[in-house]
């Protein structure tokens, strides 16, 4: 074994990340954190859940963060100063002029292309797509077959639904929530655009 992997998160993808690393089979994962079990007891029997886990345990071992919601990434990297880890899929495609952040989780068949960047603890569920020169700031999460192209801007914390997609030199601020199949076809970049909800194509405040 190259690598032993300690996930915080007990959901779909924790699920979806365990087998991931299991599927290649020459990592390891030791340990589950989280503050509610497994829904699935195949996974509920192979892996215990713990909802805290103390500094120094499992030497070597690396953490990895498989949850969704940008709130609990940012309450649950905040108190844990752990070792943490990026993992990108063997099958995503990652230009070597691209910069990956610490805490990054890239899925099977993610792109990222030439000078884009990806913030820390930015997750890209499968298929995702990261332009060129385009920054993702961290805690978003893109979810499957969601594009972002070439000279965006996404801020903190966005969430980008199954299917959505971010036209070029667009700009999205802080927290934004972009609806599943949406396209964002304007920037939504000013202080009142914090938050927002945009579905629709062309995508706009729910």
């Amino acid at each position: 074994m190259n690598n032993k992997y300690i996930i915080f998160g007990s959901g779909g993808l924790a699920k979806e990340l365990i087998s991931y690393i299991e599927a290649e089979g020459k990592d390891e994962v030791v340990c589950v954190v989280s503050s509610e079990p497994f829904g699935d007891n195949r996974f509920g029997r192979k892996y215990a859940v713990v909802e805290n886990i103390r500094v120094g345990a499992f030497p070597g071992a690396k953490f990895l963060l498989a949850v969704a919601d940008p709130d609990v990434k940012r309450a649950i990297v905040g108190k844990n100063e752990m070792r943490w880890a990026t993992y990108i899929h063997p099958t995503c495609t990652i230009s070597p002029y691209a910069t990956i952040g610490m805490g990054c989780v890239l899925g099977p068949q993610c792109i990222v292309t030439a000078d884009a960047i990806l913030c820390e603890w930015v997750f890209m569920n499968t298929h995702a797509t990261v332009g060129h020169d385009s920054i993702v700031d961290s805690w978003t999460t893109m979810f499957p077959k969601t594009e972002v192209c070439g000279d965006c801007e996404i801020g903190m914390g966005c969430i980008l639904g199954i299917g959505s997609y971010v036209l070029p030199k667009k700009v999205l601020t802080r927290g934004i929530k972009v609806s599943a199949g949406a396209v964002v076809r304007h920037s939504f970049d000013q202080k009142h655009h914090v938050g927002i909800t945009l579905q629709g194509n062309p995508a706009v405040p729910r």
